[in-house]
């Protein structure tokens, strides 16, 4: 999953924003980062009925999965890695031998797209760097070559190419206005544009209690990230890190310490060691660094200025290789199913009264009503048509992957549903095969570890049982109750993701290249991280998002003894996010996040596997009811919700859905959020906003940080570029969530 508390990724931080909460905390900083949250105990529950014996057989089953899945020989299934690749096959392999229809995309049930790996340094010669002196009296110039590895390195997190620019000295190259501090007033409006800023690691008066950073704790503004992100506010041409003093040994960084590059951005980002600098500073400003480092700290004050004709100019070569990432597809065919008039009136008033009816278990499960139970059997039944009935032959719409569209013009999401007769009719249409419900979890994790790891500089296997092995094995455990219990009416796809600790990569590529057409997707449940049962509770994202899925839930988790928390809203850090994007209702199974969440210790022991069996049932419940439903539920949009809780408390509300499928030099949206500030000011899904206020946006990171430099209620100009037109909104933004 994607950063749900302490986060390390960007990424995460903006899908919470879409909801109005979450904080991005960058591990490429310079700080160590913040301990992991530990849950409050929860209160004491009755234990947990004994498991039935199809039970035990699942949970065994379901250990096992887990086990491999985490296992060191899949490598945490991080991108490129041949763990991965083994990890896609077994999915693939356990799919076939349920019986599933695996040529849902083609011949075999993988769907590719690209994926790029960490940046690694190119060659010796390709990166070079010198100091330019300005010209002497007689017009000689002074150029010191400095020596790769030794003088300056490059950094992951900036782009390729030559470069040749004004050296200009920037302090910390923090911008706080709540701290009325700012290393770039010094430098004028246009003082810092199009320069090499050399910037200070850590921040002033780092190691005083009073400070008004955060006393001796590093506060928001100490990040690499955080950094780099103002200095491209400010329209620099390179950024070029420096030491500070409290850095005795002067150590250059390593590669990756300011980040993966995952921002592609285009600007040189490279360290020098202090006595390149110090040599600079004193020439033009006639002091040592350490007094010029003090005078900052006195105030602090910023003392940032221009080194009149100094430059820097060299080449970075920065190599980023692509690797193709697979989701795995399988699908459950559907059968159809005529609904006689005493199912439709059925169905009806139990819509009336609390939404769609819920199925009789054939296992372990009791119905929730003798009228579901009812309702249901006539469907599975096939009850034969009335004088006033259309027969359907359930095998003329047996193809789920039709072109035409079986609704005739009916928006399946639209008021009524896909089967909905309007207002005061009695009959409803009938369930078509070409209906989808989709299952879903992503499969991969963080491999080694990486800046998205929440233990910086641990390169060791990040076994990610709970994310997502736990939601990778339950999906394979659903998709066997269900093809054992099966056809439905409608048709179930199950779907393994990959990509989605990049950013959603594997839903938002499915979700822009949807092998059952979206019209036809009635609904997404998407599994991550539930293999940490804890009380009974359950956290279930999504329950406002379609019409009856809240009392779907409600029902659902009372039948089968589990304790919820709900959550209304449909964007979130996981895949279902994708489909919600695209107008689909969709249901988020989580048992809570803890301690070793994005770290080595998310190991299978740790897993609660009798409760991921009794969690396994109860989605194949829920996803059954959906799968034959007499009414598939309808779209709502759900105004931004605050859904997790954020750390600092400062950045303002703004409300927009980012789009991880367009890079490019800006922060592009797929939507917003309803009745958000971003709704409000007239920005649309597609936009690419490229300026906020008088910051620069060149992508996440620099989006977010431009957000923090103001406050809730102040309305700011947002420049975005809409196709080729450049246009400019008043965006009021809204109190931090």
């Amino acid at each position: 999953m994607r950063g749900l508390l302490p986060r390390s990724m960007a990424i995460a931080l903006l899908l919470a924003t879409a909801v109005g909460a979450g904080n991005r905390i960058g591990w490429a900083q310079d700080a160590a980062p913040p301990a992991a949250a530990t849950p409050a105990a929860a209160p004491a529950s009755p234990p947990p009925r004994p498991l039935t014996l199809p039970e035990i057989a699942r949970r065994d089953r379901l250990r096992s999965s887990v086990e491999w899945l985490a296992s060191p020989e899949r490598q945490g299934r991080g991108p490129g890695t041949a763990g991965i690749d083994v990890a896609g096959e077994w999915v693939a392999g356990q799919f076939v031998a349920l019986g599933l229809d695996t040529s849902v995309v083609g011949e075999a049930s993988f769907q590719p797209f690209p994926i790029t790996l960490d940046a690694t340094l190119g060659a010796a010669e390709e990166n070079v760097a010198e100091v330019v002196a300005p010209p002497a009296a007689d017009g000689s110039t002074a150029v010191q070559q400095l020596v790769l590895g030794t003088d300056w390195t490059p950094l992951a997190a900036g782009g390729s190419g030559a470069f040749d620019l004004p050296l200009v000295f920037a302090g910390y190259g923090i911008t706080a206005k709540a701290e009325d501090y700012d290393d770039y007033t010094p430098l004028g409006a246009a003082g810092a544009k199009g320069a090499a800023v050399i910037v200070l690691r850590q921040e002033p008066q780092k190691d005083d209690p009073k400070s008004k950073f955060d006393g001796n704790q590093a506060s928001q503004y100490a990040p690499l990230n955080r950094k780099v992100a103002n200095a491209s506010e400010h329209e620099v041409g390179a950024v070029v890190f420096c030491n500070d003093a409290s850095n005795t040994d002067d150590a250059l960084m390593a590669f990756t310490r300011a980040g993966d590059g995952s921002d592609k951005r285009t600007l040189p980002i490279v360290q020098v060691k202090r006595p390149v600098v110090a040599e600079i500073v004193g020439k033009v400003l006639g002091m040592t660094l350490v007094d010029l480092e003090k005078q900052i700290d006195d105030g602090p004050t910023p003392r940032s200025a221009a080194l009149a004709g100094w430059r820097i100019r060299g080449r970075v070569a920065i190599n980023r290789s692509e690797t193709q990432a697979r989701n795995i597809l399988a699908i459950l065919p559907g059968i159809g199913a005529v609904v006689p008039p005493s199912v439709a009136a059925d169905a009806a008033a139990l819509a009336a009264a609390h939404g769609p009816a819920a199925p009789a278990s054939p296992h372990d499960d009791p119905p929730a009503s003798p009228a579901e139970a009812k309702a249901l059997g006539d469907l599975e039944n096939q009850a034969p048509a009335g004088k006033d009935e259309s027969p359907v032959d359930p095998h003329a719409a047996a193809d789920p992957h039709a072109t035409v569209d079986p609704h005739a013009g009916t928006d399946p999401h639209g008021s009524a549903g896909p089967h909905g007769a309007g207002e005061g009719a009695t009959a409803l249409k009938p369930i078509l095969a070409t209906e989808t419900v989709i299952l879903g979890a992503h499969y991969d994790h963080l491999g080694y570890g990486g800046s998205n790891s929440a233990a910086p500089g641990e390169t060791t296997i990040h076994p990610g049982a709970d994310d997502n092995g736990s939601g990778t094995a339950m999906l394979v455990e659903v998709a066997r109750i269900l093809a054992e219990e099966g056809p439905y009416p409608r048709s179930i796809l199950f779907v393994a993701f990959s990509g989605e600790e990049r950013g959603l990569l594997g839903s938002a590529h499915y979700t822009a290249n949807a092998a059952v057409p979206l019209a036809d997707t009635v609904a997404m449940v998407n599994l991550d991280m539930v293999g940490r049962l804890d009380g009974g509770k359950l956290i279930i994202h999504g329950t406002g998002t379609g019409t009856g899925l809240d009392a779907l839930v409600d029902r659902l988790v009372a039948t089968h003894g589990f304790d919820v928390a709900k959550d209304p809203g449909g964007f979130g850090p996981s895949d279902h996010a994708s489909f919600y994007a695209k107008k689909i209702p969709v249901l988020h199974v989580f048992t809570g996040t803890h301690a070793d969440y994005h770290r080595p210790t998310d190991t299978a022991e740790k897993i609660n596997y009798d409760g991921m069996a009794r969690i396994a049932r109860m989605v194949a419940e829920g996803v059954k009811e959906l799968a034959r439903a007499p009414q598939a539920p309808a779209y709502v949009e759900v105004a931004g919700q605050q859904t997790m809780a954020r750390r600092d408390g400062e950045r303002p509300y703004f409300g927009s859905i980012p789009d991880f499928t367009k890079p490019g030099k800006g922060y592009a949206i797929s939507g917003v959020s309803k009745d958000s500030p971003a709704a409000k000011g007239g920005l649309l899904g597609g936009d690419l906003i490229i300026r906020i206020g008088e910051s620069a946006v060149t992508g996440l990171d620099d989006f977010d940080s431009a957000l923090r430099k103001h406050k809730g209620g102040e309305t700011v100009p947002v420049v975005v570029k809409r196709g080729e037109q450049e246009s400019t909104f008043d965006v009021t933004l809204g109190a931090p969530r």
